[in-house]
């Protein structure tokens, strides 16, 4: 087994212990399938913060093994060989997984957005498409599915950046819309130097706001989901607003912490879930900020 075999399997052993001990219980065969579509989008995303050349060539080479994946033709040996089984098992589109690599092709040559639907538009390649898939695994492709899972991922994946201003500065990247920085008069030349604002704290006070109502608004997925179908996305948009909250209670200051939710207030979180869950209690309700 060669060295990139090697750190390709303990990749895969990373997948699944990303996932916690409650999923083995509900999802258990479905594991598998999960795993695969993990260690997929987080071999793409892996790719986002290389330099440019090398991550052209490297999703190149991606993109070729997604394409074997589709016609079949992955070996045993092969890093995506399990993803061709769930590809087949459920009968996966191509479209969203091309999405996922199409956005880390934008990643490595844009890194601004002028406005806030330019942002959408790239969440809707970025992060849109795993909730699609996730949504097909559990037997569902509507476009009403869709449209509320979209809402859930791209809160997700806005808020992702509010707690990582300062990481990704460092890589030259600005992920809030221009539009924006312009509104609360907060210059691009501050944030890549990490000078926090009054301007910049109410900035990313009013993101953080908007994610809260993407939540909101994606609540209902849960109540047209089935059984245990319910508890990820649940735990998806408590998630959410579990960052939010920390981002707050930083003061907004993601210029200078990151705020990050810790192991035992994930299984915290789960544990909520969980019981209201098996009380056959509400899963999807809407919150007020900072309730």
């Amino acid at each position: 087994m060669n060295i990139q075999n090697i750190k390709n399997k303990k990749k895969i052993q990373n997948t699944y212990e990303n996932f916690p001990l409650w999923s083995s219980f509900y999802l258990k065969n479905l594991m598998p399938h999960f795993a695969s579509i993990y260690y997929f989008c987080r071999t793409v995303d892996d790719l986002g913060d290389m330099k440019k050349n090398i991550a052209e060539k490297k999703l190149e080479v991606l993109t070729n093994e997604l394409n074997a994946c589709f016609e079949k033709n992955c070996n045993p040996s092969d890093r995506l060989f399990p993803l061709m089984s769930t590809i087949i098992k459920f009968d996966m589109p191509k479209s969203p997984f091309e999405k996922l690599i199409k956005a880390n092709y934008l990643d490595i040559k844009n890194n601004r957005f002028e406005t806030f639907n330019d942002l959408i538009n790239y969440c809707n390649l970025s992060a849109n498409p795993v909730g699609e898939i996730v949504l097909k695994i559990f037997g569902h492709n509507s476009s009403k599915h869709i449209n509320l899972s979209n809402k859930i991922c791209t809160g997700l994946q806005i808020v992702n950046f509010l707690q990582d201003v300062k990481r990704d500065s460092e890589l030259k990247k600005i992920y809030i819309p221009i539009e924006d920085l312009k509104e609360y008069n907060v210059k691009e030349s501050e944030i890549i130097n990490h000078v926090s604002t009054e301007n910049y704290i109410k900035l990313i006070e009013f993101e953080s706001r908007r994610c809260w109502e993407m939540f909101n608004n994606g609540t209902q997925l849960i109540n047209i989901l089935k059984g245990y179908q319910k508890i990820p996305i649940s735990l998806f948009i408590d998630s959410g607003r579990k960052l939010i909250k920390k981002i707050h209670g930083i003061n907004y200051e993601t210029l200078q912490l990151r705020p990050v939710i810790t192991k035992s207030e994930k299984s915290l979180l789960t544990f909520k879930v969980m019981t209201r869950y098996l009380l056959g209690l509400n899963l999807a309700s809407k919150k007020i900020y900072l309730e």
